[in-house]
């Protein structure tokens, strides 16, 4: 069959590594693919070229939309009609901030293929009014989304809270909606943390590391993590503490560091496309955010066995952990409870061979499997 999928572009975040490699696990099971994107510009470009996956570029139709995101993908709804002229067997529209413009287009030309809309995070964090200006335009986007999304022929969401989340705003069909957890490359994270990380700090063993990472950004709280990191060294002098990633909240956190008398002990290396090595060697991986969709970063460091601590954010957080089977889960924002589960953990960590059995239920296969099921119900009927 022929599947599309559409997303902005080839970015190297977490959403659209999964979709790369969902569409890189269909392609291995024979079928036709094509990337449908607004910018062909991004990190991930000379791997979805690597992997021979179809790129098709939507043109944009007026130029004030050539700043942000959301009016660019506005700006494609000319385009995104155009394609469906032709359309695939099956259009999969890949993550919330493109599903108003699928769905226009899709309606616009007369639903000639199944649209799949794939809840990549939580529909109410992208309702948020505005007191003030914004207050009008997300109403307006509001009766959109009530309007529109139950147009759609199915709801994908990457996991239950999503799911549940969509629907308390609208109703719709739950027979025509299905759970398929995000998927990660077990076997190519392994043998990527094979290689040897770059930071000195691994190749004291006198040390213990605590390992973040993520966009440094207030969603995902790193102070809270320093916080917690500062009391927990207290106790424990050979802790260090390294995040992994880039963002706004750099300046920031380096001067948390020095308030909290720590920056010497913490380092932000910046953004790697092998954060696996790291996760491989690291004593323990911390997830301190305040909202996840379905956060890979957590099964990847389970799937090279570093133990984990998370908090008990809104999202999926919860259910990879098994609500603790896995790793302790802490209320958000709370960084004496982000301690005392870290020294917990460091002083007696769950078997590697548990993490990684676990890691390895949210395999691509299994993915895969679960997303053309749904794809050849919607065009077979079966």
């Amino acid at each position: 069959m022929k599947i599309a999928i559409f997303l902005y572009g080839l970015t190297g975040g977490g959403a659209t590594r999964r979709l790369v490699s969902l569409a890189q696990g269909f392609l291995a099971k024979g079928h036709e693919i094509e990337l449908v994107v607004i910018s062909s510009k991004g990190p991930l470009r000379e791997e979805v070229a690597r992997l021979g996956i179809k790129l098709v570029r939507i043109p944009i139709s007026f130029p004030w939309s050539l700043g942000k995101r959301r009016l660019k993908i506005k700006g494609a709804l000319r385009g995104l009609s155009s394609y469906f002229e032709n359309p695939p067997d099956i259009f999969l529209s890949g993550a919330n901030h493109a599903h108003l413009t699928a769905l226009k287009a899709w309606l616009k030309t007369g639903r000639k293929c199944p649209l799949v809309l794939r809840f990549s995070n939580h529909l109410s964090g992208s309702l948020k009014w505005n007191p003030f200006s914004k207050k009008v335009v997300s109403l307006l986007k509001w009766r959109e989304i009530k309007n529109l999304y139950p147009q759609a022929s199915f709801w994908i969401a990457v996991s239950r809270s999503i799911l549940e989340d969509a629907l308390s705003f609208m109703k719709y069909p739950r027979q025509r909606t299905k759970v398929v957890y995000n998927p990660i490359l077990v076997q190519e994270i392994r043998k990527k943390a094979r290689l040897e990380p770059s930071h000195p700090w691994f190749r004291d063993k006198n040390q213990s590391i605590i390992l973040g990472a993520g966009r440094l950004s207030p969603q995902k709280d790193f102070p809270t993590l320093l916080k917690a990191f500062a009391l927990a060294r207290k106790k424990r002098k050979d802790l260090k503490l390294l995040i992994l990633g880039e963002g706004k909240e750099r300046s920031k956190l380096l001067r948390l560091a020095a308030k909290l008398q720590i920056a010497e002990a913490f380092s932000l290396p910046g953004f790697t496309s092998n954060p696996w090595c790291y996760m491989a060697r690291a004593d323990l991986f911390v997830l301190s955010s305040r909202y996840e969709g379905l956060p890979g970063v957590l099964l990847e460091a389970m799937a090279v066995g570093c133990p984990v601590v998370s908090t008990d954010c809104w999202g999926g957080c919860a259910e990879i952990l098994e609500r603790g089977r896995y790793g302790p889960l802490v209320p958000v924002g709370e960084y004496k409870a982000l301690a005392e589960a870290i020294l917990e953990v460091l002083e007696k960590p769950p078997p590697s061979s548990l993490l990684k059995a676990r890691a390895e239920e949210f395999s691509l296969e299994k993915a895969v499997e679960k997303y053309l099921s749904v794809f050849e119900r919607l065009i077979y009927g079966h």
